[in-house]
């Protein structure tokens, strides 16, 4: 029998949070997920062809800390955007 402390922490669960079609077999797909005890927002681009389907090496991954730099930055670009269409 083991001991409560023996035993190993469940790990959470990934949580999707979206998902953009790029293209008639691609799909960029955002989740919430965990590494290591750290929380993470992974991008990744998966596929679903007939030679393969599931995630591919195409994608990144931020930590938590570091979402408002990312959100920052996409506004700014946003914003610039914007502009440019004028």
């Amino acid at each position: 029998m083991f001991e409560e402390d023996d035993q190993e922490e469940p790990q959470p669960k990934d949580i999707k949070l979206g998902e953009i079609k790029l293209n008639e077999s691609a799909v960029l797909v955002i989740k919430k997920t965990n590494y290591k005890g750290q929380d993470r927002i992974d991008f990744r681009v998966w596929l679903n062809s007939s030679k393969y389907k599931g995630p591919t090496r195409q994608g990144f991954q931020l930590t938590m800390d570091r979402m408002d730099d990312f959100i920052g930055i996409v506004e700014k670009m946003k914003k610039k955007l914007k502009e440019a269409e004028k």
